[in-house]
């Protein structure tokens, strides 16, 4: 009952409009103050290598080139790509053919998700999974097997989490389903 309007007023969304409109200039003075200073951050690395990159329909020289030199792409941490990661693989991938003899290796756990780490969306967790990335369909392995720990703690663990997690993943909202593990039997 004490939650804001879920609406904006019209004074709101003429702020949000002329907010919107001084985002390329604001973006552009950022980008001036990194030259002057030496610095970056990790959003603009990142639409910085997806501009060098061209477009599937209109690649660079450098993306013309890296796709003749990479032949597999190893991924770690995958629960937390962001939308602009997630097309900068597509852009590096946009040439590669089924059986053409290159891999893409990815690894994560959505259920380790930091979230919205540097823009992450565990969502597209989901949809790799369920999708494959442009024209790369992925096998998709679960690792269920827990070697660190004894089995009361697993089974404590998974009694615990099952009921916390959602009973379904969903990619737009960004929910993952629990995954239970299985402890590795104790040797004698």
């Amino acid at each position: 009952r004490k939650l804001p309007d879920p609406y904006f007023s019209n004074e709101e969304w003429k702020i949000l409009k002329e907010t919107l409109l001084l985002l390329p200039d604001m973006a552009e003075i950022l980008r001036q103050i990194f030259m002057e200073q030496g610095k970056t951050d990790f959003t603009e690395i990142s639409l910085s290598a997806r501009e060098a990159l061209g477009s599937e329909d209109d690649p660079t020289d450098l993306l013309l080139y890296l796709d003749y030199k990479y032949q597999h792409i190893l991924v770690d941490e995958y629960q937390d790509t962001s939308y602009k990661q997630y097309d900068l693989l597509k852009r590096l991938t946009a040439g590669w053919t089924p059986g053409d003899g290159r891999t893409m290796f990815i690894v994560g756990d959505p259920m380790q998700s930091i979230y919205r780490f540097r823009d992450a969306e565990v969502g597209l967790f989901i949809k790799t999974k369920e999708q494959g990335i442009g024209n790369i369909d992925l096998e998709f392995i679960s690792l269920k097997t827990n070697f660190r720990s004894q089995a009361k703690v697993v089974d404590w663990v998974n009694g615990c989490f099952n009921s916390i997690f959602p009973e379904k993943d969903n990619k737009d909202l960004g929910a993952i389903e629990y995954s239970p593990s299985v402890a590795i039997p104790e040797k004698k």
